[in-house]
């Protein structure tokens, strides 16, 4: 097996596994991992949060969406455009929001964000290492943005048992600076 088999595999096994998980206890799991995020120094020292809408395959992520419109940061979310490219535009209300390319809630204006070193972008995953390697979603919209942005801190989110040791990984895959799950301290 090849090592894009390898990614295609895992990533159905880690949508699988979340699918797996009681809506109790994952409710349980988000709320834990937002307490963390929470306590994370880049949260609040950030003047834009670069987020994404989850899907039912991640962990929850449209709290923080609300708690940064809440709290005064510039919240701007993904929109895919043609030929793999990515930008993030900003979000003044969730009700601006609706199903775009590949199904993910988008903002309905093109507002797009100024990157500064104050800028957190919270990126995602269907799995993770602790030291953040990451699996993606397997189109290489985020690694190529990461990688026309070098130096903006990243953030992913993941439930604990799903980390693992190890990850398929190529040349162009790029990580996160750190993991946040819902069993840190």
């Amino acid at each position: 097996m090849d090592t894009k088999e390898k990614k295609q595999a895992l990533r159905r096994t880690m949508r699988d596994a979340v699918r797996d998980i009681p809506k109790e206890q994952r409710f349980r799991m988000d709320m834990a991992l937002h307490r963390n995020l929470l306590e994370h120094p880049w949260l609040h020292e950030a003047d834009t949060i670069l987020s994404y809408c989850s899907t039912r395959e991640e962990p929850d992520t449209h709290w923080i969406i609300g708690w940064g419109l809440g709290n005064g940061k510039t919240v701007a979310l993904p929109v895919c455009l043609e030929d793999g490219v990515m930008e993030f535009c900003r979000l003044c209300d969730t009700s601006e929001l609706r199903a775009g390319k590949y199904g993910i809630l988008e903002p309905v204006g093109r507002d797009s964000v100024t990157i500064t070193e104050k800028t957190l972008c919270i990126v995602p995953g269907y799995a993770f290492t602790p030291d953040g390697r990451r699996l993606g979603k397997g189109g290489g919209y985020y690694d190529r943005f990461l990688a026309a942005h070098p130096g903006l801190r990243t953030i992913g989110l993941s439930y604990a048992q799903l980390l693992q040791a190890e990850l398929p990984c190529e040349i162009h895959d790029i990580g996160v600076d750190a993991v946040i799950t819902d069993r840190m301290k």
